[in-house]
């Protein structure tokens, strides 16, 4: 009797009214910050491999692409690439940046800068070893402003200007798991440091520890670019055609204006075998002609794709209709995307920095405002000491004259 009035009451009735009002709301209108697209997809929009997307225009960058035979049949010698150190080319296979033996440092640099502000790449590659722990020291990709000499970083010279992506497979430090992914910024002036496995410079990174002897025997790697600092690194590290893992996702990395790209790899005491097999590297235009500039803009050609679709019209309305509300969708997933991506990086920049707003002017200027206030500082207390000091012998000064008068009478 007493459940049964208790059902009967307005209460009940409410309180279960209000409850199924809120689960059709969760099911029909659920929350954006969990509706938005994966780093990997956007990055495949970005791909647009499947030229889902009229609006995007890829234009393919051969100068910088590596694929079999690598040698050029005339001068027998690569073919749009200046090759260093300890590389070796087996024509068919691969091009060996380093060897599973000690002390090697090999590398390959573009003979031209890259000829694009905006672009999409992926690197077919395989890190292996008849040790299946032990091994060193990784390999590295480079955008930087020249070709580089043979140095002691990952092959290359330290102190550059551009951005390195170090595939690290050495713990030298005490922090992180490895294999590990760091990427930095060079200025041309701070130096990686190896002891520290780079910590001190590191913009952002990833562990990547199917990177070594991956069951596959090849690991791919795809790099998206936009010339308003959007840089997105993905791995596949099976070999499965679009199993992308993204490593990093950053919005406001800034390439040099003249920028090489180059490959290079190095051992110390431990070795392992750094195979590059493949390349390719696609400028994104937009529409219009111009280097697709950013997240944004990807969001612009899907809903006027999403627009046109719409108003087409035809015998295939339904169909056309149905692909509209699913671009639609992305597109509101995308934007739910970018706003998370962004919100992230403030973040960071809040931990770092302790302003979430800090750029790199912003950075210069207070660390230029702190130099002066420090000097300033600095002047006031030797100011001080100085006439403490004065006022101190100047004392010291008239008691001694007190003294020898004291004396003559």
């Amino acid at each position: 009797m007493a459940m049964a009035s208790i059902l009967r009451s307005k209460t009940f009735k409410g309180a279960l009214t209000l409850v199924v009002f809120i689960v059709l709301y969760v099911l029909i209108f659920p929350r954006d910050s969990d509706d938005s697209l994966s780093p990997e997809e956007i990055n495949s929009m970005f791909q647009n491999k499947d030229e889902g997307l009229a609006g995007i225009k890829k234009v393919e960058l051969t100068a910088h692409g590596l694929a079999p035979p690598y040698l050029d049949p005339n001068t027998l010698k690569p073919k749009n690439w200046d090759v260093s150190g300890t590389t070796i080319v087996r024509n068919n296979e691969f091009m060996r940046l380093t060897s599973d033996n000690p002390h090697q440092a090999g590398s390959i640099f573009s003979k031209l800068p890259i000829q694009a502000e905006s672009f999409e790449m992926e690197l077919t590659f395989h890190i292996h070893s008849k040790a299946r722990e032990l091994v060193a020291d990784g390999f590295a990709i480079w955008f930087t402003d020249r070709k580089l000499p043979t140095g002691d970083v990952f092959g290359c010279q330290n102190n550059f200007n551009g951005l390195g992506i170090f595939v690290d497979t050495y713990k030298n430090g005490k922090r992180g798991q490895f294999p590990f992914v760091n990427l930095m910024m060079g200025n041309g002036v701070t130096p990686y440091n190896k002891d520290t496995d780079g910590y001190e410079t590191r913009l952002a990174g990833c562990t990547a520890r199917s990177v070594l002897n991956p069951r596959s025997e090849l690991t791919k790697a795809r790099i998206v670019y936009t010339k308003n600092g959007y840089f997105s690194l993905d791995f596949n590290y099976n070999n499965v055609a679009d199993e992308w893992s993204n490593c990093v996702t950053l919005s406001d990395v800034r390439l040099p204006a003249i920028k090489y790209l180059g490959f290079s790899a190095e051992t110390g005491d431990l070795s392992e075998n750094v195979d590059l097999m493949e390349n390719r590297m696609f400028a994104l235009y937009n529409g219009k002609g111009g280097f697709i500039d950013s997240i944004d803009e990807l969001q612009e050609i899907s809903n006027e794709e999403a627009a046109k679709e719409e108003a087409g019209g035809g015998r295939h309305r339904v169909l056309k209709k149905e692909k509209s509300t699913t671009k639609r969708r992305t597109l509101k997933r995308l934007k739910n995307a970018e706003r998370r991506l962004k919100e992230r990086e403030r973040q960071k920049r809040k931990e770092l920095y302790g302003d979430e707003n800090a750029n790199f002017f912003n950075r210069l200027v207070k660390k230029v405002v702190f130099g002066l206030k420090l000097c300033l500082y600095t002047a006031a207390v030797v100011g001080v000491v100085w006439v403490g000091s004065i006022a101190y012998r100047s004392r010291k000064a008239m008691k001694r004259g007190k003294k020898h008068a004291g004396l003559l009478d």
